[in-house]
């Protein structure tokens, strides 16, 4: 089956802006008080969204706005983890990828990217903490129930940006930290404890999965995906990765009744993805990465 779209640009200058900007900039340092914590542990973060909504959303892009599908899914993750763990009141919707692409590109990449698709990781990490989120609802005449690959082009391009009237709306929904994440160490950690991580790349996967789950490395993709469980307990560790591509990009067996258009990465890949030209961030509570008892989401 063809791959779909992509949409991840690496640019350094721009990571270590963000790095320089932000009070929270690695997770090697803010996420200190959970380090070693996912060792040897299996935790489906997956399993909290599915409690909460009776089934995994799985997001199908149309266009290069992979970026936005990352960090929107681990956004909803986070918010479902919280959710059932009493550290959040409800649950709204899920979060608008059109106004991650929007703000990423346009109020904090100023326009630089042109009218091409794409976006850097760091840009998101900083749109989501800094500008806030929308959900998929009804703002008015804007109707953001379903996703919109059209809508997130025009308000990617250069002089639009996310609309005057939306950018009230998303500053109360503000992730509360983001952190750059770069060893398989450090995401089996964050998500041990609840923090999924948008996992920006060069790595490309195979379109089938082995008789374990795992999808084997090879080629390259300029794209951006989210981990969202972490197995650390046998003799294969590896994390959970969520594509955005459908449910029937990738067939095979399937590892912990994972989410279709989902696959394993091995623990060695996971960490060329995250310490090579590293972009990929951890989400995280205004609290930064607390420890937190996930036993209903261990396997």
């Amino acid at each position: 089956m063809p791959f779909g779209p992509m949409g991840h640009v690496y640019d350094w200058r721009q990571v270590e802006a963000s790095l320089a900007a932000s009070p929270t900039p690695s997770f090697a340092s803010t996420g200190h008080e959970i380090y070693g914590s996912g060792e040897g542990k299996t935790v489906c973060l997956w399993l909290a969204l599915e409690k909460l909504l009776g089934k995994f959303p799985v997001h199908e892009q149309t266009i290069g706005d992979c970026v936005s599908h990352g960090f929107g899914t681990g956004i909803d993750v986070l918010q479902a983890v919280e959710i059932q763990s009493g550290d959040n009141e409800r649950w709204v919707a899920e979060t608008a990828t059109e106004s991650i692409y929007a703000i990423s590109r346009v109020e904090r990449g100023k326009g630089q990217l042109g009218n091409g698709d794409g976006s850097v990781g760091a840009w998101a990490a900083d749109a989501v903490t800094q500008w806030g989120v929308l959900q998929r609802l009804q703002y008015g005449q804007h109707d953001l129930r379903v996703y919109s690959g059209q809508r997130a082009k025009e308000w990617g391009r250069p002089r639009a940006g996310l609309p005057d009237d939306l950018e009230p709306k998303a500053d109360p929904y503000r992730v509360g930290v983001t952190s750059l994440v770069t060893t398989y160490a450090q995401a089996r950690d964050a998500i041990a404890n609840g923090y999924p991580v948008a996992v920006c790349s060069g790595q490309g996967f195979d379109d089938r999965r082995d008789s374990e789950g795992f999808a084997r490395a090879m080629g390259s993709w300029a794209h951006c995906m989210v981990f969202i469980g972490v197995d650390d307990s046998g003799k294969r560790p590896g994390l959970l990765c969520m594509n955005s591509w459908g449910r029937h990009w990738i067939s095979g067996p399937k590892r912990h009744n994972q989410p279709d258009g989902s696959f394993w990465v091995d623990a060695d890949v996971a960490n060329r993805m995250l310490g090579r030209n590293p972009d990929s961030w951890a989400l995280g509570k205004f609290s930064g990465y607390p420890a937190q008892n996930l036993d209903y989401l261990l396997v």
